[in-house]
């Protein structure tokens, strides 16, 4: 309908721009000579005026007719648009009502999920109070039971310690008293002889009642059974008395003799004058369970093999313990039992100290270990090898710098090999945060100032040669060297940065080979 209107408006444009033409058209050319034509033009153009006219006319009628139409229309659409606006308001007042009960109710559900949440609260709170308390019962009992372990195991070493050593003096007496009756038998006997050949007898005959009875004359509970010196363990050389080595493996005084035995509890038998008990000397028969006693009833528990199985033990406190590696003997070391799960048994431990040690060893040294497990040490590659071989180990390093900061890198893989191969390192799998500073080292033979095994040529400050040893050129530390750089634990203790030849405690990856780190701790377990 719009469309519509809006051609009738172009078209009665279009006759007035008309009119207004021919009307100019008709004034131009009134005074022409040639009335004819521009008559029959003027009836023409007054025609055309009187149909305009009418098509104005019929324009207006149509105009009005369309307004009409437009204002019913309208006004249908308002009245329309009024009942949907009293309809809406009518549901926006229903809705506003259904919002207001929601609102209740929601404020109601919200305030019982509040008081439920504080009960919540309260019982988590109480429930968290006695996960503390029985928390700390544990804690507290743990350390009873562990403080009452120590101290049975103190007193048991001490009673265990004092029964062997009384045990092993009552053995002496014993074998003192043994010898003391062999020397009185071998005396009676000589006497007896000595008499024999004083009183011989003589022609008279002499009867012995038939009541006598001389077994009164033993002692009650005492046997007399002759026996070979050799199964007491005694051994008869130049006329001393010596004990046998094998008996049970009891340790014993006394200086070495000169048969390779220990001399007895009768020192002074015999100084060649021929005093001692002679070799066909005769002894009391010695108790049964003397010969097969290997005290295992006096035997300590078994040491354990490195800090992993004192982890297990259920000592898990850092700190230093001993124990015993395969083939070795017990050593003390440090066990870190909290970092990364614990059970890691320290290898080498720098830190700072008021007094440092020198780890400017010999090849002996750093196959048996030195220093101390509470301050600085190395636990010798020994160990290193015999806690290594059979089964597989990782390793790992933490660090610190002098402003506080801190880095760590573990190695999958560790192992070192036995003296023969100059306990070659194999180490891989790294990860962490300082940076892999021992790959290089992977497969390097170990070496110290005494025993160049590197494969370097290390020039010392770039013009003094030192004979192509890394340890000698970085101040004495032995280190599996590869390319005589990257890490070197085993370095002399500086203070942070330094200037001059590289000898600090380094770990190039993380803080260059300049600069001097204030804690480095190596230390391995076996994998799981």
């Amino acid at each position: 309908m719009m469309a519509s209107t809006i051609m009738l408006l172009l078209v009665v444009a279009v006759v007035k721009c008309m009119s207004l033409t021919v009307n100019a058209i008709h004034f131009q050319n009134f005074d022409s000579n040639h009335d004819a034509p521009f008559r029959a033009l003027e009836a023409l153009i007054n025609t055309l005026q009187k149909e305009v006219v009418d098509i104005r006319k019929e324009v207006h009628t149509r105009m009005d007719t369309m307004k009409y139409e437009l204002t019913c229309e309208i006004r249908n659409m308002k009245e329309a648009l009024s009942k949907e606006r009293e309809e809406m308001s009518v549901k926006v007042d229903q809705v506003g009502v259904e919002m207001a009960d929601f609102k209740k109710k929601l404020k109601r559900g919200l305030r019982r999920v509040g008081m439920q949440s504080d009960d919540i609260k309260g019982e988590l709170r109480s429930q968290k109070a006695e996960l503390f308390a029985v928390r700390n019962s544990v804690y507290d009992a743990r350390e009873e039971v562990v403080d009452k372990t120590n101290m049975l195991l103190q007193k048991v070493n001490s009673t265990n310690s004092s029964v062997v050593v009384h045990l092993t003096d009552l053995r002496a007496k014993l074998y003192k008293i043994n010898h003391n009756l062999a020397f009185i038998s071998d005396e009676h006997t000589r006497m007896m002889q000595v008499v024999t050949r004083r009183f011989r007898p003589t022609n008279k005959s002499y009867t012995v009642p038939e009541d006598y009875d001389d077994g009164g004359r033993i002692l009650p509970g005492c046997t007399y059974t002759p026996l070979d010196t050799h199964e007491l363990g005694l051994d008869t050389i130049n006329n001393k008395t010596f004990f046998n080595d094998s008996l049970g493996g009891i340790p014993r005084g006394g200086p070495v003799g000169s048969g390779g035995g220990r001399i007895g509890p009768l020192d002074g038998w015999g100084d060649g004058d021929g005093s001692g008990p002679p070799a066909n000397a005769q002894f009391p028969t010695m108790p049964e369970d003397c010969n097969n006693d290997k005290q295992r009833y006096l035997e300590y528990p078994p040491f354990p093999v490195d800090c992993k199985a004192v982890f297990d033990q259920g000592f898990m406190e850092d700190g230093v313990y001993r124990i015993k590696p395969p083939d070795l003997a017990t050593r003390d070391v440090y066990c870190d039992q909290h970092t990364a799960g614990g059970g890691w048994t320290v290898a080498v431990l720098r830190r700072k100290l008021v007094r440092h040690i020198s780890f400017n060893r010999s090849w002996h040294e750093y196959e048996v270990g030195f220093g101390d497990p509470r301050r600085e040490y190395w636990i010798g590659l020994k160990a290193l090898h015999s806690l290594t071989k059979g089964r597989p180990h990782q390793l790992r390093a933490d660090m610190e710098d002098w402003e506080g900061n801190n880095a760590w890198a573990s190695y999958n893989f560790f192992s070192v090999a036995g003296p023969e191969d100059k306990y070659r390192l194999r180490i891989s799998g790294y990860s962490g945060t300082a940076g892999d500073s021992m790959r290089h080292s992977h497969l390097q033979m170990f070496s110290t100032v005494d025993h160049d095994n590197d494969q370097e040529d290390f020039f010392f400050l770039s013009h003094i040669h030192t004979g192509g040893s890394c340890a000698r050129g970085r101040g004495g530390g032995g280190w599996w060297w590869g390319r005589c750089a990257c890490t070197q634990p085993t370095g002399q203790y500086r203070r942070g940065r330094y200037q001059g030849p590289e000898r600090g405690v380094t770990w190039w990856h993380w803080k260059d080979s300049n600069y001097s780190l204030k804690t480095l701790v190596l230390k391995f377990r076996p994998l799981e």
